[in-house]
């Protein structure tokens, strides 16, 4: 039985760690589409930040 609770346990933290990875991917590709944006097209951030905070 201590064999299985330790495969159970084993699973769990890879499971975590894929989910940790994935949130961490998520927020570098989020990151990059925002600079992207900024790079090649300042205005419409400026415009979207005015109109958001406005609201």
């Amino acid at each position: 039985m201590k064999h299985y609770e330790s495969y159970v346990a084993e699973s769990k933290a890879r499971r975590r760690r894929q989910f940790a990875v994935g949130l961490v991917g998520v927020v570098m590709l989020a990151t990059l589409a925002v600079t992207a944006l900024m790079v090649f097209n300042p205005p419409a951030i400026a415009r979207a930040a005015s109109t958001s905070s406005a609201a």
